[in-house]
């Protein structure tokens, strides 16, 4: 059995994100993804992103250097990096707001986390990665000053 990486950043948008743009983001963050056997989520909300990335530790490190130059994000922060036996999402998808329009939600990838409290793989639970998607969703991110910010990063 192959020993895969698990990691978990947050980084703040530069510019407010359209639907629009977060869908190219997904359809292109998809394909890249597949081809580099990364799987996980990514969470928009709030003009913040987290992530989870997982996969063979040289193709995550590989995505998170990318991610640490992409000028879309500021204040990119590893919070968690473990150590898998096995993958615990399926592909890569993303969640972000509650979109109005229904083919932004029936876009493939898309994921229901944020708007409908839709469960995580039953194998994520307990680790790091667990408690910082749950922290992410129940959080105004918005209004959370840059000292909670650093406690999520200190709790996981």
């Amino acid at each position: 059995m192959t020993n895969l990486t698990s990691l978990v950043y947050m980084s703040v948008a530069v510019d407010d994100l359209t639907d629009d743009q977060l869908v190219a983001m997904l359809r292109e963050a998809r394909l890249r993804n597949d081809a580099l056997g990364v799987s996980g989520l990514l969470l928009a909300k709030g003009g913040r992103f987290m992530q989870v990335l997982e996969g063979p530790a040289w193709s995550v490190e590989d995505r998170y250097a990318a991610i640490e130059r992409d000028p879309r994000h500021r204040d990119v922060k590893s919070l968690s990096r473990e150590t898998i036996d096995a993958r615990r999402f399926d592909g890569w998808s993303m969640a972000f707001g509650n979109p109005s329009d229904a083919d932004v939600r029936d876009e493939p990838g898309f994921n229901t986390f944020l708007s409908e409290r839709s469960g995580l793989p039953a194998e994520l639970a307990g680790s790091p990665a667990d408690w910082l998607l749950r922290w992410f969703r129940g959080r105004d991110l918005q209004d959370v000053p840059e000292e909670q910010m650093s406690l999520a990063r200190h709790a996981a």
